[in-house]
């Protein structure tokens, strides 16, 4: 009985320790470059989204001086691209992360017409980010190419620090230093700035609220993260990490049944994310519901079949098999 529960127990510590917004056991790597279409130039600063096949925003990237993007340490599996930038028509467009596209891939972008240049704002950027001082914008601009295209925090963290002097109420570059401070592995800085955040917002900018959730429940405080968690889906029910946290925290408490329907949720808006399949298969081991656990595991060893996790699923795939003959046999 102790061997059958020692791999569980490994998997439910994983799943307790994960950092939050981490790519698990990556494999691949996502490289291209931005062309207009028109004139084959090379694109600059253009806004890249890698999102799940479900349209679900995971990373940004901008495009460096060379018009080149790059998303490292992925799964491989399917991923949308969604790229905007000014006096463009905005591109969306379905890729196979694997091996191969380490080598890299090339995006052409139309030059927008003038009747639709009035309708290019980028819809990730709000009415309030637009309403900023052109140069608090171009400061984030440059923070956040630092950050996720350059991997560069310290830099990125000035740029944007610049930005909410030049404008004090600028709450996503708050939002973005706390993000910077993560990377800087300063969980206590993080806290501040996505605080400020939120409150500057009134608690209606959705990543600021969802990121500082996360960041509470991280550290088991339930008190003042759940809140925060349940007011970010609110007004992004469309995040499937939020759900994903909202399972966990369900699960904990042995409160199954939502924990079952949060987790459901999340593997419905990111498929491809394994550890959503972790979160699941723990539940239905919970319900000893085994089949459908078979089915989980058998998902997440399809997605992560050679980290530890994904070995530790093997044995509690191993084990959950023999349970279910033991009790139909």
């Amino acid at each position: 009985m102790l061997r059958t529960f020692l791999p569980l127990f490994a998997f439910l510590a994983a799943l307790a320790a994960e950092p939050a917004y981490a790519v698990a056991n990556p494999s691949a790597n996502l490289n291209g470059v931005v062309y207009s279409e028109a004139t084959n130039q090379r694109v600059p600063h253009a806004s890249v989204w890698l999102c799940d096949d479900g349209g679900n925003r995971l990373l940004e990237a901008v495009t460096s001086e060379n018009g080149e993007f790059s998303f490292p340490g992925l799964h491989a599996g399917a991923y949308i691209l969604k790229i905007t930038a000014p006096s463009f028509v905005p591109l969306e467009m379905n890729v196979e992360v694997n091996f191969g596209t380490e080598h890299g891939i090339s995006v052409f972008l139309k030059t927008a017409g003038k009747s639709q240049k009035a309708q290019l704002a980028d819809p990730s950027i709000s009415a309030h980010e637009l309403s900023m001082p052109p140069a608090a914008k171009k400061l984030m601009d440059s923070g956040k190419k630092k950050l996720y295209a350059g991997n560069n925090a310290e830099a990125a963290l000035r740029d944007f620090e610049a930005a909410v002097a030049k404008a004090s109420g600028y709450y996503e570059a708050y939002y973005q230093m706390g993000m910077a401070s993560l990377s800087l592995q300063k969980p206590a800085d993080a806290e501040k700035y996505l605080r400020t955040s939120v409150s500057l917002s009134n608690q209606n900018y959705p990543d600021a609220v969802l990121a500082l959730a996360i960041l509470f429940l991280g550290r088991h405080d339930s008190a003042e993260g759940e809140p925060l968690l349940r007011r970010g889906l609110e007004l992004n029910p469309n995040s499937w990490v939020g759900y994903y946290e909202l399972g966990k925290l369900e699960l904990y408490r042995m409160h199954l049944e939502p924990a079952l329907d949060a987790a459901k949720t999340a593997e419905s808006l990111a498929p491809q994310q394994p550890k959503v399949y972790r979160l699941l298969s723990l539940i239905h081991l919970r319900q000893k519901n085994y089949q459908a656990a078979l089915a989980d595991l058998d998902a997440y060893i399809r997605l992560d079949p050679e980290s530890p996790e994904g070995h530790t699923a093997k044995q509690i795939r191993a084990d959950t098999q023999r349970q279910l003959e033991t009790s139909h046999p």
